[in-house]
């Protein structure tokens, strides 16, 4: 967040980086029909992506949502290796998410 916005009111709970801070528009009114949530389950920021589905999913918001985790992966790893098993498990799920 540092390297984006350095003086962002708030710091790390301002809406543009934390959608469920206090004072975030409402989740509710997301502009889109689906999403994916993916996480890893070895990655630091794993909860925040369990809170953002969980946050999603109590809102009312009426499109179609998924939460998908790769228990033994780290952040970013279909990036890191692109062709693991796991990369492009993940992969194909966003593709076929995307196609539906």
């Amino acid at each position: 967040m540092n390297l984006v916005y350095p003086s962002a009111p708030g710091g790390i709970d301002n809406p543009m980086f934390n959608p469920m801070a206090p004072g975030a528009p409402s989740l509710v009114g997301l502009g889109c029909s689906k999403m994916i949530i993916c996480i890893a389950g070895k990655d630091i920021f794993k909860d925040i992506g369990i809170w953002y589905y969980e946050s999603v999913k109590k809102s009312g918001w009426q499109g179609k949502l998924e939460l998908l985790e790769d228990k033994d992966e780290h952040h970013v790893y279909h990036l890191f290796n692109l062709e693991s098993e796991n990369a492009k498990k993940l992969n194909k799920r966003l593709v076929s998410f995307l196609q539906e």
